[in-house]
Parts: structure tokens; C-alpha cells; sequence
């Protein structure tokens, strides 16, 4: 197994409030979307002991990031780093125990079709995290979890808000 540690840090409520949502086991296959600098990827590599991530970003400039916080993870072939758009991306066969997204709002760039992109990619008993902070004095996070979860819904998942601590906005679904 290999470790990865990360810098201390705080880490963000997000970060935390997506990863305990995921309900990792330890041996899944897990795709984020959004990477970014790659905190999550880290957080869930610490959870997964013979379990793989894909770390999905529009940005090389971030996959280049996730890659520095975690080379032995992905010489080991624990981290795969894909800089592509969700919807330009090509699994072929591979599919996923669980997907999640902190901060990237698929509503916005989307619209209804991100649904059935997760759905593609998911194993049957799969599920589906996002997790989203919105700005302070919005009503962005109560927007985004209303038309996420009419769009989950309506693409065939049963999607449910999750506690989280303070304005974090948090959504499990798995497929009905």
C-alpha cells in the first residue's frame, strides 16, 4: 500500500463533508470531477487501501497538480490524472463505484445532461456524491441542491441531502 500524506493544512468543510458522504470502504473505484489541486484525491487515497482514482479536470495545469501531490500513488496506478471535460471524456468500459464533485456546479455548464453522463460511468450499486460551498449570503447552495436534485431524479436516482456542517451543501444519490 502506498501512503499519502498530506501538508498540513486545514482542510476545507467541503473536502470533509464530500469525503464522509462517499462512505468509502477501501477497495472502490472512484472518479472526481473537478480535481483541482487535488485535496480530495489525497483524502480519498488515505481511505482506499486496493481501490483506485481518476482525478478529472478541464485544466492540465490542476491534473499537473494532482499528479505533484501524489507521484507514488500514480506510479503505483492507484491515481489516474485525465485533463478533459466530463462530457469530451471516453471511459470505454470503465465504470465507477462512486463519482463526486466538490464545488463544480454541472448545472451551469450542462445543464440536464450531466445525469446521464454519471449514470453511464456508474456500477450498478453505485453512487453519486457533490458536495458544493457556496458563496456567503446567496441562495446559491439552496439553487444548486434544488436543480441537482430534480435532475438526478429525473435521470433515475434517488438523491438525498446529506448533514454537513455549516453552509456546505452535500447530495448522495445512487440509482433506483
Amino acid at each position: 500500500m502506498v501512503t499519502v500524506r498530506l501538508s498540513p493544512m486545514a482542510i476545507a468543510a467541503r473536502h470533509t463533508a464530500a469525503l464522509a458522504a462517499l462512505a468509502l470502504t477501501g477497495g472502490e473505484s472512484v472518479l472526481e470531477i473537478g480535481s483541482g489541486h487535488g485535496v480530495a484525491v489525497r483524502l480519498v487515497l488515505e481511505r482506499l487501501t486496493t481501490g483506485t482514482i481518476t482525478a478529472l479536470d478541464r485544466s492540465q495545469k490542476m491534473i499537473d497538480a494532482v499528479a505533484q501531490g501524489a507521484p507514488e500513488a500514480l506510479a503505483a496506478g492507484r491515481l489516474r490524472t485525465r485533463a478533459e471535460a466530463l462530457e469530451d471524456a471516453d471511459f470505454g468500459d470503465e465504470r465507477f463505484d462512486a463519482i463526486f464533485a466538490v464545488n463544480v456546479d454541472m448545472n451551469l455548464r450542462l445543464g440536464t445532461r450531466w445525469p446521464g453522463l454519471l449514470k453511464a460511468l456508474l456500477k450498478p450499486g453505485g453512487r453519486v456524491v457533490l458536495a458544493f460551498d457556496p458563496p456567503p449570503d446567496t441562495g446559491k447552495g439552496h439553487a444548486f441542491a434544488s436543480k441537482s436534485l430534480d435532475r438526478l431524479s429525473a435521470a433515475g436516482f434517488d438523491g438525498v441531502l446529506v448533514p454537513a456542517h455549516g453552509k456546505v451543501t452535500v447530495i448522495r444519490a445512487a440509482l433506483r
